[in-house]
C-alpha cells in the first residue's frame, strides 16, 4: 500500500504542473482572478493574490491558494472556500500536500500540513516542515537551536526531535546529524542503517553516494556498506559498477640532491608567512609548521595572515579572527572582515560597518553604512546618506554631514557641502568656505582653485598667489609652469619665478626629446639630430630615426638600418642592423635577418644572431629565447644554460629552477642537473636552503562491483 500511495502522489504532482497551465491569472480594479484558456473568467477578480505566499501560481486539481485581508486560505474552481483565509502562509509541497503557517497565539506562530481539502494532516506544532515523499522533516526551536525529526504524514513519530539535521538524499534516505556534527544513514521507517561516523554524505547517484571523514572522500552504497575507504582527494561515480578516484596530491621538502626531508599530502601550500605555512586540502585552509607538520588542521574556507600570530578566517559566510593554535579572539560573526592598522573594519548585513581591535573590543560608538580603509590616520564614514570621519581612535571628529570628501591630508580636508566646495581641518573648522568651484589642496599654507580654464593658486588667507591656464606640476618646495612654447618657469609658493627653461631657439624646429648625457634628441625638416644642454646643434639632423644615448653612444638610422654615432658625430657602428637597443654594460641587443644577438661598443658580434629574441636580466645576465624555449647567457654573451626550458627562474644560490612541458626540477648555474624536472611545482624556500615540490596525483577507475 506504501509503494501504491508513493506513486499516487507523484500522479497528482503531475496533475497539478498541467492545470496550472491551463488557467491564467488577471487583474482587474487591484484585485486578481482566474481565467480559463478561452478567457472565460473561473474566479471573478476579488482576491488580493492567487496562488501562493511564496509568490509562485498552480492549481492542483481544481484548489489553489487565495488571499485576503493579508491572510491565505484554500479555493477551489467552484467558487468554494475550502479554508478561512486564516494563515499567514500557504506553499504547495507535493501529492496533495499544503504546508501552512499561522499564529497559535498573540505571540507565537507556528507550521503545520493541509491536505488539498483542508484537513490538517499534521497539526500546527512545528516552526518548520519540509515533505520528502511519504515522510515530512520537521523542526523546532529549542532553546536557540532548531531539532530535527521525522514524521509521516499522519504526524506520527519515527525519528524524535533531538537532531542538529536531517536531509534527504533521495529515495527512501536520510541523513540524520547528531548534535556532535555526525551524520548516520537512516532508512524512510526510521531504522539506523549506519552509526553517526560520516562527516558529511553527498546525495545517492547510481545508487552509490560519496562520504567525507575529514578531508578524505569514501563511497557508500545504499546499505551502508563502505565500497570505498575515505582515503581519495575526490570521487566521480561514472555508473553502478566504476568510479574515478584521485588520491591527495604529494607535497616533498627536499634538498639540493633530491633527497625527501618530508612529505605530506595537500592540494595547495602557499607561502610561508609569518611564522607558520598555509595550506589547503579539500578546499579549506590550516596551517604548518617550518617543517610542513600539520599545526592547525584544514577546517577554514578561508585564511590569511593579520599579524604574527593572528589570521583572519572565513567559515561557512561568516568571518573573524583566530590565533595559529585555532583560539578565537574575534568571533566568527562578520559578513566582511578587513585589516586595517591599528584596527580591522567589520561588517555585518544586519547592522552595518564598525571599527573593531583583535581582541573584539568594538571601538565605535555605533554603525556606519560604510568605513572606508584609513587615510592620513582618518577613516571616512557615511551615515544617512553624509559623509565624516573617525580619527585613529575610532571617534567621530567629523560629522556626517558633507556631501563628499574630495580629498584628505593631515589634518585639512576638502568637502562637497550642499553642492558646493570648501575646506575644513581636522577639527572641522572652515578654512575655505564652500564656494562653488572645485578645490584641490597643495600644501599647507596654499590651495588650488579650478575655474574653468584658469587656476588659482591661493593661500588660505584667500589671496592669489599665481594664476595660470596652462599645465603645472606641483613639488615639495617649488611648482613648474610649462608654456605651450616649450618654455618652463619653476616657481616657489610666494609667486616667484626661481628659474626660466626656454626652448632651444633653432629655426623650424618640429620636435625635442628629452635629454640623455648631456644630448638632446630633435627633429627638424623630416631629420634628427641632437642638440646640447645649451641648445647648440652638435649632431646634424640628417638621419631618418636616433635613440637616445647610453655610454657615449646613440642610435641612429639611415637608408632603413640602425647603427650607433658618438657624441663627436662620428659612426661608429655602421647602420647595419634591422633594430637595435641603446647600450647597457657595453652590449647592445641588435636585430639582423629577424633574428637577434648582441654586440660590444666596438660592434664585434658576442652572440651570435640566432635568437628569436634576447631580454636583460635584473642581474645583468641575458635571456635568450629561441623556438619558444629559454635559456641563459651571461652579460658577455658566454651561454651558460642553453635554450631548452619552457621556465626558468634564476635563484641566488647559484641554481635555477627549470620547467619543461609543465614538469619542474633544478640545474646549477653551469647546467648541472640537481633536481630531475618531475615535479608538477617547484619552489624555493631560502631560509632554509630547501625545495618545496608538488606531485600531482592523476584520475584513475577502479572497478566496485
Amino acid at each position: 500500500m506504501k509503494l501504491v500511495g508513493f506513486f499516487l502522489t507523484i500522479l497528482l504532482a503531475s496533475l497539478s504542473i498541467c492545470q496550472a497551465d491551463s488557467f491564467l491569472v488577471f487583474e482587474e480594479n487591484g484585485k486578481v482572478g482566474i481565467k480559463n484558456q478561452e478567457g472565460q473568467v473561473v474566479l471573478p477578480a476579488s482576491f488580493e493574490a492567487l496562488g501562493w505566499s511564496d509568490g509562485s501560481f498552480s492549481v492542483i486539481g481544481d484548489v489553489t491558494g487565495y488571499r485576503l485581508n493579508n491572510h491565505w486560505g484554500i479555493l477551489n474552481l467552484k467558487k468554494k472556500f475550502i479554508t478561512k483565509a486564516e494563515y499567514e502562509q500557504l506553499t504547495y509541497a507535493s501529492g496533495e500536500f499544503i504546508i501552512a503557517r499561522k499564529k497559535i497565539n498573540p505571540a507565537q506562530s507556528k507550521t503545520g500540513c493541509l491536505n488539498l481539502r483542508g484537513e490538517i494532516k499534521i497539526p500546527f506544532q512545528y516552526d518548520g516542515i519540509d515533505i520528502h515523499g511519504l515522510r515530512a522533516i520537521v523542526f523546532t526551536l529549542n532553546q536557540a537551536k532548531y531539532l530535527y525529526g521525522l514524521v509521516d504524514l499522519e504526524n506520527r513519530s519515527i525519528l524524535p526531535l533531538q537532531y542538529k539535521n536531517i536531509y534527504p538524499l533521495g529515495t527512501l534516505r536520510f541523513a540524520v546529524e547528531n548534535t556532535a556534527g555526525k551524520i548516520g544513514l537512516y532508512g524512510e521507517d526510521g531504522r539506523a542503517i549506519t552509526g553517526f561516523t560520516i562527516d558529511s554524505i553527498s546525495q545517492f547517484h547510481k545508487s552509490r553516494a560519496v562520504i567525507f571523514q575529514g578531508l578524505q572522500q569514501g563511497l557508500m552504497d545504499r546499505e551502508g556498506q563502505t565500497l570505498l575507504e575515505p582515503i581519495y582527494h575526490s570521487i566521480k561515480i561514472i555508473d553502478e559498477e566504476m568510479v574515478a578516484v584521485r588520491k591527495p596530491h604529494d607535497w616533498l621538502l627536499l634538498n639540493q640532491k633530491n633527497e625527501t626531508q618530508l612529505k605530506i599530502f595537500a592540494d595547495k601550500i602557499l607561502p610561508a608567512t609569518n611564522e607558520k605555512i598555509i595550506y589547503s586540502n579539500g578546499g579549506k585552509y590550516g596551517l604548518l609548521t617550518h617543517t610542513l607538520e600539520t599545526f592547525l588542521p584544514a577546517q577554514y574556507d578561508h585564511l590569511r595572515p593579520l599579524t604574527k600570530d593572528h589570521y583572519i578566517v572565513r567559515k561557512n559566510g561568516k568571518s573573524g579572527v583566530i590565533r595559529s593554535d585555532n583560539s578565537i579572539t574575534i568571533p566568527l560573526l562578520y559578513d566582511s572582515l578587513v585589516a586595517e592598522e591599528p584596527l580591522l573594519r567589520a561588517f555585518k548585513k544586519t547592522t552595518g560597518w564598525s571599527l573593531v581591535d583583535i581582541h573584539h573590543n568594538i571601538k565605535t560608538q555605533k554603525n556606519y553604512e560604510w568605513i572606508g580603509p584609513i587615510c592620513q590616520q582618518l577613516y571616512p564614514v557615511k551615515n544617512n546618506g553624509y559623509w565624516g570621519a573617525l580619527n585613529d581612535d575610532s571617534e567621530e571628529i567629523i560629522h556626517c554631514v558633507f556631501d563628499s570628501l574630495q580629498e584628505i591630508s593631515t589634518d585639512r580636508l576638502v568637502v562637497k557641502f550642499k553642492n558646493q566646495y570648501g575646506i575644513i581641518t581636522a577639527q572641522e573648522n572652515w578654512l575655505v568656505a564652500p564656494q562653488p568651484y572645485p578645490l584641490s589642496l597643495v600644501n599647507d599654507s596654499c590651495y588650488l582653485q579650478i575655474q574653468s580654464q584658469n587656476k588659482f593658486l591661493k593661500k588660505f588667507t584667500g589671496e592669489i598667489i599665481y594664476f595660470t591656464d596652462n599645465k603645472i606640476e606641483f613639488n615639495s618646495d617649488h611648482w613648474n609652469e610649462y608654456l605651450p612654447d616649450g618654455t618652463r618657469k619653476t616657481i616657489d609658493y610666494q609667486g616667484r619665478i626661481l628659474n626660466r627653461v626656454e626652448p632651444p631657439a633653432l629655426d623650424k624646429l618640429q620636435e625635442i626629446f628629452p635629454e640623455q648625457e648631456g644630448m638632446r634628441g630633435i627633429k627638424r625638416d623630416g631629420k634628427f639630430g641632437f642638440i646640447d644642454s645649451r641648445g647648440r646643434l652638435r649632431i646634424a639632423n640628417r638621419y631618418d630615426g636616433i635613440g637616445t644615448f647610453h655610454e657615449g653612444l646613440a642610435a641612429i638610422k639611415l637608408i632603413g638600418k640602425w647603427g650607433f654615432v658618438n657624441m663627436q658625430d662620428q659612426i661608429v657602428i655602421n647602420p647595419n642592423f634591422e633594430a637595435v637597443t641603446g647600450f647597457i654594460n657595453g652590449i647592445s641587443i641588435v636585430r639582423k635577418s629577424g633574428k637577434a644577438g648582441i654586440i660590444d661598443s666596438k660592434g664585434k658580434i658576442l652572440l651570435s644572431l640566432e635568437y628569436d629574441s634576447i631580454q636583460h636580466q635584473y642581474n645583468n645576465k641575458l635571456r635568450l629565447y629561441k623556438k619558444g624555449l629559454v635559456g641563459l647567457a651571461d652579460q658577455k654573451g658566454n651561454i651558460l644554460i642553453e635554450p631548452r626550458f619552457d621556465h626558468l627562474q634564476e635563484l641566488e644560490n647559484g641554481f635555477v629552477i627549470i620547467g619543461r612541458e609543465g614538469k619542474y626540477g633544478l640545474i646549477s648555474i653551469a647546467g648541472l642537473p640537481a633536481i630531475p624536472p618531475i615535479y608538477d611545482m617547484l619552489s624555493y624556500d631560502a631560509s632554509r636552503n630547501l625545495y618545496l615540490a608538488q606531485k600531482k596525483s592523476d584520475w584513475s577507475e577502479l572497478s566496485i562491483k
